[in-house]
């Protein structure tokens, strides 16, 4: 079962279906294919919301490197690099402006090793925890 919390910026992304995956560290026991991701914002708090919950259809394996004084960044996925382009898509998919938005956000915890998990969208699946 995974359960991800968000930042409530990520929730409008979430709910409308614009994102649907998460970058994740690398968990004991990971998400695979057919589990139910159980996404939330404010977990353990007395604000949790429950956004939604969505079957898994994909994880991939992600690494993302920078260099903080060139600004230089590479992203693989899968052990694929991504160009330019397909940079820029997946920040706007992530929820970021662009690339340079998605890169702050990473700043300081480069190199990062993880997975993508991708959920299948469908709406009216929002509840209340």
């Amino acid at each position: 079962m995974g359960l991800y919390n968000f930042r409530q910026r990520f929730a409008p992304f979430i709910l409308s279906g614009r994102k649907r995956h998460t970058i994740r560290a690398r968990r004991k026991n990971p998400d695979v294919v057919g589990n139910i991701a159980h996404c939330y914002t404010g977990l353990r708090t007395k604000h949790t919301t429950l956004l939604g919950r969505w079957p898994v259809v994909r994880v991939e394996d992600i690494e993302i490197e920078g260099d903080e004084i060139s600004g230089a960044h590479r992203v693989f996925v899968a052990g694929v690099e991504f160009d330019e382009s397909e940079r820029e898509k997946l920040a706007r998919l992530d929820g970021f402006r662009d690339f340079a938005d998605f890169a702050g956000f990473w700043k300081g915890r480069l190199p990062f090793t993880g997975q993508i998990v991708h959920w299948k969208f469908t709406k009216g699946k929002q509840r209340r925890a």
